[in-house]
């Protein structure tokens, strides 16, 4: 197949450029608009195997891509144009970064003869993103060589294999003619060999090492499913599930794991974790000799805290090519998906059955406790019981993406051991709020019906993300919490700090969401209480954004919870 563009030396650059990203396996790209970008824009948009997709904001467009690129776990690509429009991709690469999202970020520049002197929409891009992508590179002038274009085909195929471990940077300098204005420097005889393409890697998101042997000499231990979604949940549910009946291990389940939503055979989750490790008695009864910690850890503070004071051996296991122990307790790192654990660990003790046995009481307990006080009539507006409830209101298979600050933690203490196959994201791997409701926008997108959990600030520092409803292949429903501000800083120390408290952390707001939200063509919905969400929620539309607003009470639901915390981890024996 020609895929050539032969307009001007630009676009036959960018022709093979694309081309060279197709064959390596690129299906999407989101574009902002722009002028030093024209070529890589109508080469992608001419593409007929690239779904392109423009997208005004760059900021939003970054986190557009990343949540497609969580959904179909493969490289996306962003484009912009030169200046500040590549800055606003930076929040974006910084959370793929952490978070090991695949991102091959596309920035258009100025030739070099126009840097450093003045030029319009001109500044230092090279390294523009510090350490943050695993790849970063300048692409060279285009011309018109066969040379210089295999220089090209190699460079890509190689930078885009390096792309599964997170963002690759690639900025590229274009001199004018930037649209496809005949160009005599093109000869209209010019060829590639048909073979040019076919040097291109295949590229592989996981490249496991070599298999070891682990002896495990404790029967106090347990398997810790942490914030990880993966590509196939059933596979990752399989292998807890062959781990645990080797072990009769406890399984420790975050709220976003596979391990919490999907129904595992033989084995029932503890998902009260959180609460069961304030109480001080089992903080020192339930002491582990050996964790086995799949994926990035788990949110709960009282966990991480927990982990890095015992004195146990912690091997963690995950593909993420970087430390992600904040405990400084790992004791050996295993580069390896979930499902290739296959006979990694050989255990010379089953699990102590007094040891188990504690753990499950107090989930039971804890689990118990949880129902009595969601069910009684004082909780009926309490933020925290959406979370809980979610699990039977969603259709099966739901993609949900939690905000970070309370949406995620309430997830995480109060979303129960449930079958309903939620595919849960979020955004853990700087734990910001930035790009909520963009990121959930790309989990929607040419996917099933989604659903965003959020609170109003994240919704309102990304709420430019709503521009993308004309472009948006499917549909997204997004619960919004109102309670006014931040409510996760009605839990830290300086909320008893007035002021500045109320100003500067709580960050109160007054906005009517309705009219924020059907002043760009949004359907909005406000329910009195929160049980009023199932109506909606059961039976899910098929396209465009749906914004549901609930309102909550900061201050009463930040006592609710604490109270709620004390109150049951007393009762734990």
């Amino acid at each position: 197949m020609d895929s050539l563009n032969r307009a001007n030396t630009n676009s036959l650059w960018s022709s093979v450029l694309v081309e060279c990203l197709y064959q390596c396996g690129l299906r999407q790209v989101v574009i902002s608009p722009g002028s030093r970008s024209t070529p890589l824009t109508v080469a992608f948009a001419s593409h007929s195997g690239i779904e392109a997709i423009p997208v005004l904001d760059e900021r939003s467009a970054g986190f557009f891509a990343l949540g497609l690129a969580k959904q179909s776990h493969k490289p996306v690509a962003l484009v912009c144009t030169s200046g500040t429009a590549a800055v606003n991709y930076f929040p974006a690469v910084v959370e793929a970064s952490e978070a090991c999202v695949p991102l091959l970020v596309l920035t258009a520049d100025r030739p070099h003869e126009l840097r450093n002197c003045g030029a319009g929409q001109t500044i230092d891009q090279i390294r523009l993103y510090g350490n943050y992508p695993v790849c970063q590179e300048e692409m060279a002038l285009p011309s018109v060589s066969v040379e210089a274009l295999e220089e090209m085909r190699d460079q890509l195929g190689r930078t885009f294999a390096a792309g599964f471990r997170g963002p690759v940077h690639l900025n590229c300098p274009f001199r004018d003619p930037l649209p496809p204005t005949p160009d005599q420097s093109v000869p209209g005889d010019f060829q590639l060999s048909d073979g040019f393409y076919s040097d291109l890697p295949v590229a592989s998101s996981c490249t496991p090492t070599e298999p070891i042997k682990i002896d495990i000499q404790s029967g106090k231990g347990f398997i810790l499913c942490g914030t990880e979604t993966p590509e196939n949940p059933a596979a990752y549910c399989q292998a807890v599930a062959r781990l645990a009946e080797k072990t009769d291990w406890p399984v420790l389940a975050d709220g976003l794991s596979p391990a919490r939503n999907h129904a595992i055979p033989g084995v029932q989750p503890i998902t009260s974790y959180d609460l069961i490790l304030r109480n001080s008695d089992l903080r020192k009864s339930l002491k582990p000799e050996c964790v086995i910690a799949l994926g990035p850890l788990p949110t709960s503070k009282e966990l991480r805290k927990w982990l890095s004071e015992i004195d146990a051996q912690i091997y963690h296991v995950h593909t993420m090519g970087k430390n992600l122990d904040p405990t400084g307790k790992v004791v050996q790192v295993l580069d390896q998906p979930v499902e290739l654990l296959g006979n990694v660990f050989k255990f010379l003790e089953r699990g102590d059955k007094p040891y188990c046995e504690r753990w499950s009481v107090a989930q039971r307990q804890a689990s118990e406790q949880i129902a009595d006080a969601f069910e009684s009539e004082s909780s009926q507006n309490f933020e925290g019981r959406i979370a809980w409830k979610l699990p039977q209101w969603l259709p099966t298979n739901t993609p949900l993406f939690v905000a970070s600050s309370m949406p995620v933690r309430d997830v995480e203490y109060f979303l129960p051991s449930n079958e309903s196959q939620i595919k849960v994201y979020a955004s853990r791997g700087v734990n910001g709020i930035d790009g909520t409701l963009s990121t959930a926008l790309g989990i929607a997108h040419d996917n099933q019906s989604s659903v965003l959990l959020t609170g109003d600030l994240a919704f309102l520092h990304d709420s430019n993300g709503l521009l993308i409803r004309p472009k948006l292949k499917g549909h997204l429903t997004v619960i919004l919490i109102n309670n006014r501000g931040g409510g996760i800083f009605n839990h830290l120390p300086v909320a008893s700090f007035e002021p500045p408290f109320e100003d500067f952390f709580a960050t109160p707001q007054e906005v009517d969401f309705k009219k924020c939200v059907e002043g760009i063509g949004c359907e909005y919905i406000h329910v009195e209480q929160i049980d009023e969400l199932k109506e909606y929620l059961s039976t899910m539309p098929l396209s465009g954004i749906r914004v549901i607003e609930v309102e909550t009470d900061r201050h009463r639901d930040s006592e609710y919870r604490k109270q709620l915390f004390k109150s049951i981890s007393q009762i734990l024996v």
